[in-house]
């Protein structure tokens, strides 16, 4: 079985500009309901080097570079059986499920993405990538360090968010343990309870969304299970602003119903190679028991 994975926040804005369509109709329904450019605005972004693309500009962007993704990969025949988000990814998993439609997922999107960066810029902090350590041992790292864990991604790839203070502190305490921490280029403490002025913005956009079982399944960030119910849809959609995103373990749970295939719809292939990472242990415990 197959299934199709989104990437979050965070691709460098010259393949996301690589992905967007110059012009039709995805782009100008999206530019219509964000007042703005689209398009125009990621060429501009793409052109300093090194430098983060606003949130209020990224996730619109990453949404509507996601659904054409989608969108080619359908119309050359592909079909798949559940789908999954990383964070913002997941709007587009659920557009691509038929559970909102685009418009209205846009809509949700520009809240989100504008109340993100405003509770951001209300709050010092950032989030660091801490590369060779698991998930027990990060927590730990983080508990003593007053941070959260943000993005369990992949095994040894596991995101802290927090205060500027308190992820250097993790920081030398990785480094002391031989691992790696990479600081990410993101505008604000994502996934943390400084997102919670976010959250109160995003629920009120989305009690005016309607909201559909999806026809596919897709697999919630916050549960790493499949959605249960509309209402439960607008609840974790919420909840995932100030809660940890399960991408790991949302991999674990297709692979154990049979899922083998994973088709990355984004800009970038970081869904693909997370999944990648994530099954890899997973198909070699396989053959060693068939062995």
């Amino acid at each position: 079985m197959k299934a199709g994975l989104f990437p979050g926040q965070g691709v460098p804005a010259a393949e996301v500009l690589a992905v967007l369509p110059e012009s039709d109709d995805l782009l100008t329904r999206a530019n219509e309901v964000l007042g703005y450019d689209l398009r125009r605005r990621v060429e501009i972004a793409s052109r300093r080097k090194g430098a983060a693309v606003p949130t209020l500009i990224a996730q619109p962007a990453m949404f509507v570079a996601g659904l054409a993704s989608f969108r080619r990969s359908q119309e050359a025949g592909a079909n798949w059986h559940a789908f999954a988000g990383h964070s913002l990814g997941e709007y587009a998993a659920l557009v691509a499920g038929a559970s909102f439609s685009f418009e209205q997922a846009m809509e949700a999107v520009k809240v989100r993405a504008g109340a993100m960066q405003a509770a951001a810029q209300a709050s010092s902090g950032g989030m660091v990538a801490i590369l060779g350590l698991d998930l027990d041992r990060v927590s730990e790292i983080a508990d003593s360090t007053g941070v959260s864990v943000a993005n369990d991604n992949a095994p040894g790839q596991v995101v802290l968010s927090g205060s500027d203070d308190g992820l250097a502190a993790a920081a030398t305490r990785v480094r002391e343990e031989g691992a790696r921490s990479v600081l990410l280029e993101v505008s604000g403490s994502f996934h943390t309870q400084a997102m919670e002025p976010a959250a109160v913005a995003l629920r009120d956009a989305l009690d005016h969304v309607d909201v559909r079982m999806p026809e596919v399944p897709v697999i919630s960030n916050v549960t790493a299970a499949p959605y249960r119910a509309p209402g439960e849809i607008r609840k974790l959609l919420v909840e995932q602003l100030t809660g940890r995103v399960r991408f790991r373990e949302s991999i674990e749970w297709l692979w154990y119903q049979g899922f083998r295939d994973f088709e990355d719809l984004g800009p970038g292939r970081v869904a693909a190679g997370l999944a990648q990472r994530i099954t890899r242990p997973l198909r070699r415990a396989e053959v060693s028991v068939g062995a």
